[in-house]
């Protein structure tokens, strides 16, 4: 609209100009010895403005033919960065789809095009990771790093290639890198976690995995499965420095995120025990066995079981007072595999074979039944027939790393195997499924009519 109104304006300047000077004639004479110029004013003005316009046009012209070289230059330039772009485009898709041939065609290409462009670089890394070419990779991915845009794709890279080649020291170094030139990349929060805690760097894993959550790099529900974790090994290595107090204040910490992660359970307890604290180590082991029933919680049931109150008892007062114990035990879950398996052993050690039969028949462990027919009579004929039973089940459960496959005897914060954090859990080795194994609910009871004595009291 302004545009508008001042051309107007300045047109109606001209046409006023123009009309002034129609109406006021004059004469102009220019006097050159021996020569006279006389003309009106008009005529005078106009072939002012034509020779402006001439030499205007003159100049243009003088102007646009000596800049024809840098024009040139530019097109060429122009088109090369075109060129260099397409061959970058082209080289990613090749990188995409595994193509180290022509991904590497087109990186060459576009080096030669651009070649001080941060895609370039990016392009050049990439296909000499799929020619497994880590020298230039390595190089192409540190030249990225002087450019301010594209420095995290080569901290990245430097990453990955770091982390690839098991060097512990670049990727640290690295790592606290990256976090200085991009603290709030979750991404990084969240792999520095998982470095320090391969590393046993439990109170800066600690940190690194506070962060993350902060982040939102790793859900709250998962970030306390870590933490337990961690607690519990800090618990183990402060057990193992002598230092009990500060190991117990650890494991009661991982305890209390979940009572039915075993590890944190059999920890906890056993330090108690080891703490002289047994009354509480036996309510830990209660609760979380109503909920979750593990071998490793049988074992320390019967380890911190109180001793008998009569002195110079008996053998058989001795094994019908561990009967109780391990019943007092069983009856919490009395339907449950682990639980009839614990008081068939208990009754196999009492001496109590046909209560430990049947005991073993609802846990389904017969290899064991094998060994009491053997020890009932000497029978091979049914222990044969129990050990082929035992040979068409499944294997047993274990401590089974989900990352790898490698089965441990004990859990562990830290896989021997793959060096992943957190990743065992107790299943059976072909399936590898997340969670935590609970017992299913089975419909079997005792209905052994041996008289059951009440469990010992707990001193």
């Amino acid at each position: 609209m302004l545009q508008a109104i001042w051309f107007i304006i300045r047109l109606g300047l001209l046409v006023f100009a123009v009309a002034w000077v129609i109406e006021h004639p004059g004469t102009v004479v220019i006097n050159i010895e021996p020569y006279e110029i006389k003309t009106s004013t008009a005529v005078l003005i106009f072939a002012f403005v034509f020779i402006a316009v001439i030499f205007a046009l003159l100049y243009r012209f003088y102007r646009a033919f000596i800049s024809v070289p840098a024009n040139v230059r530019k097109y060429k330039k122009a088109k090369n960065k075109e060129n260099g772009y397409l061959a970058v485009t082209k080289g990613l898709a090749a990188v995409a789809a595994g193509d180290k041939n022509t991904a590497l065609k087109h990186a060459n290409r576009a080096k030669k095009l651009l070649p001080d462009a941060a895609l370039t670089s990016l392009l050049s890394a990439q296909a000499a990771l799929l020619n497994n070419d880590s020298t230039t990779a390595q190089r192409e991915f540190e030249a990225l790093l002087d450019d301010k845009e594209a420095s995290f794709f080569g901290i990245r890279g430097i990453i990955n290639l770091a982390n690839k080649e098991q060097d512990s020291e670049k990727f640290a170094y690295i790592m606290q890198k990256a976090e200085e030139l991009a603290p709030k990349q979750s991404w990084i929060s969240e792999q520095l976690f998982e470095f320090q805690a391969r590393n046993h760097d439990w109170n800066k894993a600690e940190q690194s995995l506070m962060k993350a959550v902060k982040l939102k790099a790793i859900n709250r529900k998962d970030a306390a499965k870590h933490r337990q974790a961690i607690l519990i090994a800090k618990a183990i290595e402060a057990e193992k420095q002598g230092f009990l107090s500060q190991a117990l204040n650890f494991a009661k910490k991982a305890y209390k995120i979940d009572i039915n992660f075993i590890p944190a359970t059999i920890t906890y307890a056993r330090l108690l025990h080891e703490g002289n604290k047994n009354r509480h180590a036996i309510k830990v082991i209660e609760k979380t066995w109503s909920n979750f029933q593990h071998p490793e919680l049988v074992e320390l049931w019967l380890e911190i079981m109180p001793p008998i109150k009569r002195k110079n008892a008996e053998l058989d007062v001795k094994k019908e007072y561990e009967y109780q114990w391990a019943y007092r035990l069983y009856k919490l879950v009395p339907f449950g595999k682990i639980s009839n398996d614990m008081m068939g052993s208990a009754a196999m050690k009492a001496g109590k074979l046909n209560e430990a039969r049947e005991f073993f028949k609802l846990s389904g462990n017969y290899k064991k039944l094998a060994k009491l027919e053997i020890e009932d009579g000497n029978n091979e004929t049914k222990a044969r027939k129990w050990l082929e039973m035992a040979s068409d089940k499944q294997e047993k459960q274990n401590w089974v790393c989900l990352s790898c496959g490698y089965i441990s005897k004990n859990w562990e914060a830290v896989c021997d195997s793959c060096s992943a954090f957190n990743q065992f859990e107790w299943t059976m080795p072909q399936n590898h499924y997340q969670g935590y194994f609970k017992n299913s609910n089975l419909s079997y009871r005792n209905n052994s009519t041996s008289p059951v004595l009440e469990p010992p009291n707990v001193a």
